[in-house]
C-alpha cells in the first residue's frame, strides 16, 4: 500500500465491511488461523523489510481522558482520518526508519502512544514467508499487489461472508448499499496501479488453493451454504481454508458485477483465469466441472439452470452426499396406534425409522381423507381434499412416496384403490414440455385410461384391525389385564377373533369401552414389550411371519429402490419413470425389483 492507496482508502471507507486489524488482533486473528507468531516475529520481519503494517498511528489521545488512543473504524470518522493523514499521525511504517517495538510505549505510563494496523489479507504473505527458505523482493511485491487488490474489492466482503442467501454486514444496510453503487472498480483499479485482468488472475489463484484446504468439490458446495455464525468458529487449518473461500466469493461477486453477468464458481475456474475473462460459464463444454454442471443441472422442462437454485442444489447435494433429510416415503395411517408401534417394530426390526426418511402422517380414519359425506355406491367419485396437496407437494419435490395403510373397516382398501388421489396433468408437465393433451393421447393409446388413483402396492390393509392382525389372543389377554388391571379369560379375548370371521368385528374395546380405549396405546407398548421378550426367550422365526413385518418389508422395498437424485438429469428421468409408472397404474418399484 502507497500513500496514494492508502488516503484513497480511508476518503471511500474501504475499510468499512473489513476493518483493519490491531497488532494484537492480528496476531490472534492468525493464531486461530493455525499460523502461529508473537509481536517479536512481526518485529523481526519488518525489521528484515519483508512484512510492515498496512499504516501505523501515532500520539493520538483522547478529547476527553488526553491519555493515547487508538483508531474507531465507524462511517463518521473519515474526515478526521483524512486530516490525519494530511498532519503525519496516521502514516505508511515502510516510509519510516525502523524503530523497535518497545518504543511504541509511553515511557511514563507505558500505555501504546504507536498502533500498528494490519489487514486480514496479510495473512497469505505471512504464511509464505514463514514457509519459505529464501525470500525474493520481486515474489514479496508482488504479495504486497496481491494483498493491495484484495484491499481494493473488501467492499464486497459481506457476499463472502454469507451462507448463500444471507450476507454479513459491519454497517447499516443502507449505508453498504450506497457505497456499493458508489463504488468504481476501474478507479481503485488505477490507484492501486494494475489492470482488471490482475482481478481474474487473483481469483483463479484464490479458486486453487480450496480443495487443498476444503476436499472436494461438494464439500466446498456445502461449506458455501453453511451460515457465517457457524463458519467462523471453525479454528485451525479448515479456519484458514473458510478465509479462501471468503476471498474468492468476495472475488466472484465483484468480477459479476464487473462483467454485468454471472461467472464461473469457486470450484469451476481449474486455474484458467482467461475464461473467467472470456467466457459465458453457460457456454462451456467438453470435460470441465462446469460443462458437466451445464448438462446434468440445466432443467430442460423449465428452463432454470438449477445449480445456481440454492435451495435445489442443496436437495442435490444432500442426496448425493447420503445426508437425507428430506422423507422418501410418506406413511398415512388411520389412527394413533400404527402412529406410535409402526415406528417401534422397525426398531425391532434393526432400523432406525425416522433416519430412514419415513414419516407418518395420522389422517384419523379413511372417512376424514376423503372429501364429502362418503357413501359406497359413489365410490368412483371421492376426491382427497385436506391432503390430496400434501401428496403432490412430497411427490413433487422431495420425490416422497405416499403409502397407506388402515383396516377394511369403511372399505379401506376399495377407497384407496378407486379415490382420485393424482392430477394427471400435474404428474405430466413435471416431465414433458409438450402440450399435455399430446402425451395424454399418446398414454390412452397405449396403455388405455389415465389412472387417478393410489398405486395398489402402495397401500397395506390389516386384515382385522393393528392389535388383532399383529397379536395372539394370549399375548393380547396378557397385556390388557396387566395394562387395565382386569382379568378377562383368554376365551373373553378369543371371542373377539371369532367376531371378525363372522363378519362382526367387536374390536378390543367392546371388553371395557371406556377403559381399554383410553389405554390402546399402553396396551399394544405392553404387548410389544412381551413379544420382543419372547423373541429374546426362544428366536421364534415365525414371529417375523406376522404382518406388520410385510408391511416393514414392503416399505422398505420402497425405500431401496426410491433412489434420490443427485441432480437435475437424474430428478427429471425420475420424474418421468414414476409418474409415467404413476399414470399407467403401476409399480415402479415392484417392477424395477423385478428386472434384478
Amino acid at each position: 500500500m502507497d500513500l496514494n492507496f492508502l488516503k484513497y482508502y480511508f476518503e471511500h471507507e474501504l475499510f468499512l465491511q473489513n476493518r483493519p486489524l490491531s497488532m494484537k488482533r492480528f496476531i490472534d486473528y492468525c493464531s486461530d488461523r493455525g499460523i502461529k507468531i508473537n509481536s517479536h516475529i512481526l518485529e523481526d520481519f519488518e525489521k528484515k523489510g519483508w512484512f510492515y503494517p498496512i499504516f501505523r498511528v501515532t500520539n493520538i489521545k483522547n478529547f476527553y481522558s488526553g491519555e493515547f488512543s487508538s483508531l474507531y473504524f465507524d462511517e463518521y470518522s473519515k474526515e478526521d482520518f483524512i486530516k490525519l493523514i494530511d498532519e503525519g499521525y496516521i502514516y505508511l511504517p515502510q516510509n519510516k526508519e525502523f524503530k523497535e517495538f518497545k518504543e511504541f510505549k509511553d515511557d511514563e505510563t507505558q500505555s501504546l502512544k504507536i498502533y500498528s494496523y494490519y489487514s486480514s489479507f496479510q495473512i497469505l504473505k505471512l504464511i509464505k514467508i514463514l514457509n519459505e527458505d529464501e525470500i525474493f523482493d520481486s515474489y514479496m511485491s508482488y504479495l504486497d499487489d496481491f494483498i493491495d487488490l484484495l484491499i481494493a474489492v473488501q467492499i464486497y466482503s459481506p457476499y463472502g461472508r454469507s451462507n448463500q442467501r444471507l450476507i454479513s454486514l459491519n454497517t447499516e444496510k443502507d449505508i453498504f448499499y450506497e457505497k456499493l453503487a458508489e463504488y468504481d472498480l476501474d478507479e481503485v483499479l488505477k490507484v492501486i496501479g494494475i489492470d482488471s485482468d490482475c482481478l481474474y488472475k487473483a481469483y483463479a489463484n484464490i479458486c486453487s488453493k480450496l480443495n487443498d484446504f476444503l476436499g472436494s468439490d461438494n464439500i466446498i458446495q456445502l461449506w458455501k451454504n453453511i451460515s457465517w455464525s457457524e463458519k467462523k468458529k471453525c479454528k485451525g487449518t479448515i479456519r484458514l481454508g473458510i478465509e479462501y473461500l471468503q476471498w474468492a466469493l468476495m472475488l466472484k461477486r465483484c468480477i459479476e458485477d464487473y462483467l454485468e453477468h454471472l461467472t464461473f464458481d469457486v470450484d469451476e475456474v481449474d486455474g484458467d483465469w482467461k475464461k473467467v475473462r472470456d467466457m459465458d460459464p453457460s457456454q462451456e463444454t467438453g470435460r470441465k466441472l462446469r460443462a458437466f454442471r451445464n448438462d446434468r443441472y440445466m432443467n430442460k422442462i423449465t428452463d432454470d439452470y438449477e445449480f445456481i437454485l440454492n435451495r435445489k442444489k442443496l436437495y442435490y447435494l444432500s442426496n448425493r452426499l447420503t445426508l437425507d433429510y428430506h422423507p422418501r416415503v410418506i406413511i398415512f395411517v388411520e389412527g394413533d396406534t400404527e402412529e406410535v408401534m409402526i415406528p417401534k417394530f422397525f426398531e425391532f426390526y434393526g432400523y432406525n425409522f425416522q433416519d430412514l426418511g419415513f414419516e407418518i402422517v395420522n389422517v384419523e380414519s379413511i372417512t376424514k381423507f376423503y372429501s364429502g359425506n362418503i357413501k359406497k355406491d359413489k365410490v368412483d367419485d371421492l376426491v382427497v381434499s385436506n391432503f390430496r396437496s400434501l401428496i403432490t407437494f412430497n411427490l413433487e419435490l422431495w420425490q416422497a412416496i405416499p403409502f397407506f395403510v388402515g383396516d377394511d373397516e369403511n372399505d379401506f382398501s376399495e377407497m384407496v384403490k378407486k379415490g382420485i388421489i393424482f392430477d394427471t396433468k400435474r404428474l405430466i408437465k413435471q416431465f414433458n414440455k409438450r402440450s399435455f393433451r399430446k402425451v395424454e393421447n399418446e398414454i390412452r393409446k397405449e396403455h388405455g385410461d389415465l389412472n387417478t388413483s393410489m398405486i395398489k402396492d402402495w397401500s397395506f390393509t390389516w386384515e382385522h384391525d393393528f392389535e388383532l392382525s399383529n397379536y395372539t389372543a394370549e399375548e393380547l389377554k396378557e397385556a390388557i389385564n396387566d395394562v387395565c388391571y382386569t382379568n378377562f379369560s383368554l376365551g373373553d379375548i378369543q371371542d373377539i377373533y371369532d367376531s371378525c370371521i363372522k363378519g362382526n368385528k367387536k374390536g378390543i374395546s367392546s371388553l371395557n369401552k371406556r377403559k381399554i380405549k383410553r389405554h390402546k396405546i399402553e396396551i399394544n407398548k405392553k404387548a410389544f414389550e412381551n413379544l420382543v421378550k419372547k423373541y429374546d426367550v426362544t428366536k421364534d422365526s415365525k414371529i417375523s411371519e406376522r404382518p406388520i413385518f410385510k408391511l416393514i418389508e414392503k416399505l422398505l422395498n420402497i425405500h431401496r429402490l426410491n433412489h434420490q437424485p443427485v441432480d437435475t438429469e437424474h430428478a427429471l428421468n425420475n420424474k418421468k419413470e414414476l409418474f409415467t409408472s404413476i399414470l399407467i397404474g403401476k409399480n415402479v418399484f415392484q417392477n424395477f425389483d423385478s428386472k434384478r
